[in-house]
């Protein structure tokens, strides 16, 4: 066992490698028997990012009519927050054709 600085290397994370980790550390005599002991935990905790939403439309969108916008991303560490953003419209300028001075 190495004596000095000892480094725990955890490769492409997983949600499922959360949890806690022990680091202990023991010292010996020179006949090999235990003279002193110390741990420290540590709380892994692994953050998932938000998958794309999946967004609908529930309801018929006339005028007078009532409609629901549900949106939804299946799976988030920390839970997901969401928030929704109005814009209006976009404007679409319409040309009427232009006759021709032939015509």
């Amino acid at each position: 066992m190495p004596s000095q600085n000892v480094s725990l290397r955890l490769q492409d994370l997983q949600e499922k490698d959360s949890g806690s980790y022990r680091c202990s550390v023991n010292v010996q005599d020179h006949q090999g028997i235990k003279r002193s002991h110390s741990s420290k935990t540590l709380e892994l905790s692994v953050l998932v990012p938000p998958a794309s939403p999946s967004c609908h439309l529930l309801g018929v969108p006339r005028v007078g009519t009532n409609v629901t916008l549900s949106c939804q991303s299946p799976r988030s560490k920390p839970a997901a927050q969401y928030q929704w953003e109005w814009a209006p419209p976009s404007s679409q300028v319409f040309f009427a054709p232009v006759l021709g001075e032939g015509t």
